[in-house]
């Protein structure tokens, strides 16, 4: 071999050894041969959120993954960070597609999610829907509240705050309940039949209320903002006390009372705890605020699932407690003590 060709492969051996080393310490800078870098579960879960109120499910969510890992099970949250925006729909025929060993998603009663949930069931997928339930369909558990006993709650505060303006002189009061229009289960109309029973029980004639709904369209970014400030604008219509029923239509209700200064004028109930609804309530902007307990909510999820599996059963509906919260529980949930 000549000298030129020796020298030439040289050179080619040397760049390789050259290469191979640069790779092998930048493999060791990420940790590549690291074993707890990755980790290997026995089974894979899809949670699937809807868009709205995203403070409410990471939570949710955030309890769900921890519960997993106890598990040594992964809980994806399904179709997050995508580059396209998907439906509850499509995710679910994804989920399906892609044989998860388990779903947790908030139902409804549409017939295409409850075709789906029942293709996955009968694909030997179990299913659990979270917040909102699918009765008709072949879920295995449902997990959440008693929504008639949560209009009950609501109901108790309504009290508290007639038998108030009771004392003024005031003989009349209108009661205006906040409802999704694009929901389609029963939950809202148990709320609305918790608060109508225990009112109709509790006050027996002695106080004239009114207890009405306004249907808000969310179907466009400020669709819900605007129709709540027309609430609001409306002085004729404007309720004694005005019931949230998700946390985007409390956060738009104390903020419109805010701009268009109808704080105590309108007395406001809320729906969950984020820090802004809490900071609301501290300042009587909010009357109270009803949260449901999310760590508690993640985490039966992934425990019925897991029963399921072992077992084959788990009970149909696992109950998530409810917190009200009045103005001093607020501050010292803000300062970090809990009540």
């Amino acid at each position: 071999m000549s000298r030129k060709k020796t020298w030439a492969l040289y050179v080619l051996l040397t760049g390789i050894v050259v290469c191979l080393l640069v790779f092998w310490q930048q493999f060791h800078e990420l940790g590549g041969n690291e074993e707890e870098d990755y980790e290997i579960y026995k089974r894979h879960y899809a949670m699937i959120t809807g868009s709205e109120d995203s403070d409410f499910w990471d939570r949710v969510y955030e309890s769900a993954r921890e519960e997993g890992k106890v598990n040594g099970v992964y809980v994806e949250r399904f179709g997050e960070n995508l580059a396209v925006e998907y439906e509850c729909q499509e995710l679910l025929k994804l989920a399906i597609s892609a044989s998860v060993d388990g779903i947790i998603i908030p139902g409804d009663e549409e017939e295409e999610t409850v075709a789906l949930l029942n293709e996955a069931a009968e694909k030997g997928i179990p299913v659990v829907t979270v917040l909102q339930d699918s009765a008709r369909s072949l879920r295995q558990c449902f997990v959440g509240n008693n929504y008639y006993n949560l209009g009950q709650e609501y109901a108790k505060q309504m009290l508290e705050i007639l038998s108030e303006e009771n004392t003024e002189g005031k003989d009349t009061s209108r009661i205006l309940v906040l409802m999704d229009e694009s929901r389609t289960d029963s939950s809202q109309n148990l709320i609305l039949l918790g608060i109508r029973e225990t009112l109709k029980e509790k006050l027996n004639g002695k106080l004239l209320v009114s207890v009405e709904t306004s249907l808000i369209d969310n179907s466009r970014s400020f669709q819900t903002e605007e129709s709540i400030r027309d609430i609001f604008l409306s002085q004729e219509e404007l309720p004694d006390i005005l019931v949230c029923l998700s946390a985007v239509h409390t956060r738009c209700a104390y903020q419109a009372a805010v701009d268009y200064n109808k704080v105590g004028t309108v007395q406001i109930l809320g729906y969950y705890d984020s820090e802004a609804i809490l900071d609301a309530v501290s300042k009587n902007i909010l009357y109270s605020t009803i949260t449901l307990d999310t760590v508690q909510m993640g985490r039966s999820c992934v425990q019925a699932l897991e029963e399921y599996v072992k077992t084959g059963y788990t009970n149909g509906y696992r109950a998530v407690d409810t917190h009200l919260i009045t103005a001093p529980d607020a501050n010292r949930l803000l300062s970090g003590r809990t009540p």
